[in-house]
């Protein structure tokens, strides 16, 4: 069974990358309230691997600083595996995102600190 595959709804599928363990998990909790099935990620190198190998998913909430890469950097790697794939920068410094980052569809930003709601309401934009 792939990482994508597990806890399947019938939002979709998100990604999230967050070095942070609390905000990735109380992200993720959110992510799942909101009734999408998630795949956590501590850093970049294993969200590509997991991308490159289980298929696809329809966003990638990502942090713009990572342990092993940019997040701007993940997201054109990414995006080079699922070129459809919905990008949401989740960052508290928004000047940090270069402009290629931002280019393309389905690529949005959120400006830490976030809401639940603020969240469930970017991911649901760059799914549909």
């Amino acid at each position: 069974m792939s990482v994508f595959e597990h806890n399947l709804s019938e939002q979709g599928k998100v990604m999230l990358v967050e070095d942070d363990p609390m905000i990735r998990a109380l992200t993720a909790e959110w992510i799942e309230d909101a009734g999408y099935s998630v795949s956590e990620f501590a850093n970049g190198g294993e969200a590509l691997r997991a991308l490159g190998r289980d298929g696809t998913c329809h966003v990638a909430v990502l942090d713009l600083s990572l342990p092993d890469m940019r997040g701007d950097d993940l997201a054109q790697a990414l995006r080079a595996l699922q070129p459809d794939l919905g990008l949401l920068f989740a960052t508290g410094n928004v000047d940090d995102l270069s402009a290629a980052a931002l280019e393309g569809p389905r690529t949005g930003v959120l400006r830490k600190p976030y809401s639940a709601r603020d969240l469930a309401e970017a991911i649901g934009s760059l799914a549909a």
